[in-house]
């Protein structure tokens, strides 16, 4: 019996550590997107996904400046920023090139985001890194950024985390 729980054991640990994505975020279309189309068309890219109510909202601004002082180093690790604005197509005005998400209602409701803002960190291997409804620093973001799921198990074999 216990030999039979050890070969069980083993081989979901296994299986847990090929898996490699722990919580898959929920694909989404972009709009107008030359580069892409989807979410799953950016794996292998970190990607900085918005969500608020109006390009106009004070939370999704404040976000938006507080990002900006970190843009170049976003860039250098090519983030991706994604804006799902749910009243309506809007452009966002900033420095920082926005895509905007299809459906943002939808891509809302698959993330869960019942609120008028939120932020969300997607790995570059799709697992859903962080998500919160409070703005962050843009030193939070790259932390998510830098400290994903790959390099997390990576520390862990090495002894780190």
């Amino acid at each position: 019996m216990r030999t039979l729980f050890r070969a069980v054991l083993l081989l979901s640990l296994c299986a847990s550590a090929r898996a490699g994505v722990v919580r898959p975020a929920p694909n989404f279309e972009l709009e107008g997107s030359a580069r892409s189309g989807s979410l799953r068309g950016l794996r292998g890219q970190p990607v900085v996904l918005v969500f608020t109510r109006s390009a106009r909202d004070g939370d999704f601004r404040k976000e938006v400046y507080w990002l900006k002082d970190m843009f170049q180093q976003f860039a250098t690790e090519k983030v991706v920023f994604v804006a799902a604005i749910l009243n309506g197509p809007q452009t966002v005005q900033s420095d920082i090139p926005f895509v905007i998400a299809s459906n943002p209602a939808q891509v809302a409701q698959d993330y869960g985001v019942e609120r008028k803002f939120a932020i969300a960190v997607i790995g570059v291997d799709g697992n859903l890194d962080l998500i919160t409804y409070k703005v962050v620093p843009a030193s939070r973001v790259r932390d998510a950024i830098n400290n994903n799921f790959d390099f997390q198990q990576e520390s862990r074999k090495q002894g780190g985390i």
